[in-house]
């Protein structure tokens, strides 16, 4: 797999695209996701690499999950956990509140509930579906 996702596909989402600088950091961030999406699939003993290449849905929606997670992490960067920024010089004052502080980590990058959901990974280990209720021992009819 030479590059599931570039540079340039992050910097075509963004609304203020990274510089020329900031490449190498967006390389990491993107290695770093594919290596945790990796990771995560193999916990649940699925291949990544044969799922995305096998299986028609797998590998776009793991683009875009990657896509999400390297944007998340490239747009709050050095804010994460902030839930105000502000700003004042003379007359003029700026102020950013991030209405969802979870999506990315200190170290970068950080898989979502939601990215689980979408590839199909596990979320956590309680049952889902509806269960019928288990059958009465006769003596605790009334």
């Amino acid at each position: 797999m030479s590059e599931f996702v570039s540079v340039e596909d992050i910097n075509a989402r963004l609304a203020v695209p990274v510089g020329p600088e900031q490449h190498d950091r967006v390389r990491v961030l993107i290695s770093d996701a594919v290596e945790l999406l990796r990771l995560e699939f193999s916990r649940v003993g699925r291949d990544f690499d044969n799922e995305v290449e096998f299986t028609d849905w797998v590998g776009p929606t793991a683009r875009r999950v990657v896509r999400d997670m390297v944007s998340a992490a490239v747009i709050i960067g050095g804010n994460v956990g902030a839930r105000q920024v502000s700003s004042t010089t003379g007359p003029m004052a700026d102020s950013i509140t991030y209405a969802d502080v979870s999506s990315v980590s200190f170290a970068g990058i950080k898989l979502l509930d939601s990215h689980r959901e979408a590839l199909g990974l596990p979320i956590d280990a309680t049952p889902r579906g509806w269960f019928p209720r288990p059958a009465c021992w006769p003596e605790w009819r009334w």
